[in-house]
Order: structure tokens, then C-alpha cells, then sequence
């Protein structure tokens, strides 16, 4: 009983906060849930770079999804559009966060139906090291 309570508080850290290296930290990680039937969802993180070198996120990758990639919405002239972003840096002692209307995760794809309280699993891919596990809940609109 123990061993199971000390397993679910470590997954339930662990959701909340990983690091990158042990100058970056991944924080507020979540996925929108989207309606029955919707091709796409978007994502949202904070990286927190405590480090005195910038960090470079080069890509997003899920099990749970064909694929994700990384979209800043600008808007001109009040039309909205999405742009591609093949890498995101984070400058030391910086945070960026991805978060609805600005820079976000591009979902697409899923396995499956995802509704709020589902935690999937994301892969984020550093310019330098390995790429990083994190688990991310499912929350409602």
C-alpha cells in the first residue's frame, strides 16, 4: 500500500515539473480537450531556463499522436494565423511559455478520444541531450 501511495505522489510531481537538464525546467504542462470527432488539440507548457546558456527546443513528439508541432498565432490586421516554428529558444535566466493565443503545441492526430483526466505522454527534443519524458493531463475547454 505504501509502495503504490509513493508511486502515484512521485507521478503526480512528476506532471507538474521535469527537467530538461538540471538548468531547465518544464512546468504547467497540459492539453486542451478537444470536442468528439476534432483532428487536432493544442498543448501548453512553461520552460523555465535557470542556466546561464540559452536552451533550444527543436521538436515535440507523443506516442499518442501522429504528430505535434510548435505554432505562434500572430495576428494582423485582426486575422489570426498560425506560423510554424522549427525551433523555440529559451534565453538564460528566461522563461517562454506556450499558452492559448500565442505560442502553443499543435496536436494532431490522436490515437484515440482524450478526454479531461487522461494523462498522455510527450517528448521533448533539446538541441543538446536526450529528449525528455514528461506526462501531461488532459483538461477540459
Amino acid at each position: 500500500m505504501i509502495r503504490i501511495l509513493l508511486l502515484t505522489t512521485f507521478a503526480i510531481l512528476w506532471t507538474g515539473m521535469a527537467q530538461a537538464d538540471e538548468n531547465t525546467a518544464i512546468n504547467h504542462a497540459w492539453i486542451r480537450e478537444a470536442p468528439p470527432g476534432a483532428p487536432t488539440l493544442a498543448g501548453y507548457l512553461c520552460l523555465d531556463n535557470k542556466g546561464e546558456a540559452e536552451v533550444t527546443l527543436t521538436g515535440v513528439s507523443s506516442p499518442a499522436f501522429k504528430r505535434i508541432m510548435m505554432h505562434r498565432t500572430k495576428t494582423v490586421d485582426g486575422m489570426s494565423r498560425m506560423l510554424h516554428q522549427n525551433k523555440v529558444i529559451v534565453p538564460a535566466g528566461k522563461q517562454v511559455c506556450f499558452e492559448p493565443g500565442g505560442l502553443h503545441l499543435m496536436i494532431s492526430a490522436p490515437e484515440h478520444r482524450l478526454v479531461a483526466g487522461d494523462q498522455v505522454e510527450l517528448i521533448l527534443q533539446f538541441s543538446k541531450g536526450p529528449g525528455k519524458h514528461i506526462q501531461v493531463p488532459i483538461k477540459a475547454l
